[in-house]
């Protein structure tokens, strides 16, 4: 008799412990399937959802380097900010030096090919727009071709006499008037007055460009 209660009951313990790892076992698996489909839900929102920036290039058909000093006047969160800049494009990179009305360096950015390199040098609160203010630059001074050579998926251009206008996925992102105060035509946009309004962020640049070289 208590032969046979022990039988009964190794059997009812081995049959449970089947079903234990059983369920375990089914719970990995349901958990593992959730953990891949995650990974391809994420891949597929990456290409759905493209980056909200420019992908910012070097690349130009121009040969000669340019040099030039501006003068900004940048508005922004209802405040007003002038700012000292100096950009310099050569065939292979171009780098954008910002610095305050004092004239101390608040931050550097470098593009090479599609590679940027910012450092921050001191606190402003431009600095929270840098990302759109590189791209200020690249839409303002960078031909028409260049640009849509390096245009990327849902970003577009259209360019009238001394107007500009970028669009993302559509919406109007940017427009530039160039050498707004009269409607002289310009010799080169490196040597000109333009403004700039940014409708994402809604920051307004005025920007006076001399080349120094």
């Amino acid at each position: 008799m208590n032969l046979y209660r022990k039988m009964k009951y190794f059997l009812s313990v081995l049959l449970l412990s089947k079903r234990f790892f059983t369920k375990l076992f089914s719970i990995k698996l349901c958990l593992t399937i959730l953990y891949l489909l995650s990974i391809v839900i994420s891949l597929s929102a990456c290409s759905i959802f493209p980056s909200k920036h420019f992908p910012l290039s070097s690349a130009t058909s121009e040969t000669q380097t340019q040099v030039a000093q501006q003068q900004w006047q940048l508005s922004y969160d209802k405040e007003q900010y002038s700012l000292q800049v100096v950009v310099e494009r050569t065939p292979t990179h171009w780098q954008w030096i910002m610095l305050n009305n004092l004239g101390q360096r608040l931050a550097t950015a470098t593009v090479t090919g599609s590679h940027i390199k910012i450092e921050q040098q001191q606190s402003h609160p431009a600095n929270s727009l840098i990302p759109e203010l590189l791209e200020a630059v690249q839409f303002s001074y960078w031909s028409l071709t260049d640009l849509q050579k390096m245009e990327s998926l849902n970003w577009s251009f259209q360019e009238r006499t001394g107007h500009r206008d970028i669009y993302f996925s559509g919406i109007l992102r940017a427009a530039i008037d160039y050498n707004a105060e009269n409607g002289n035509k310009i010799e080169s946009v490196w040597q000109s007055h333009l403004t700039y309004d940014n409708k994402k962020s809604n920051f307004h640049l005025v920007i006076e460009s001399q080349l120094l070289n």
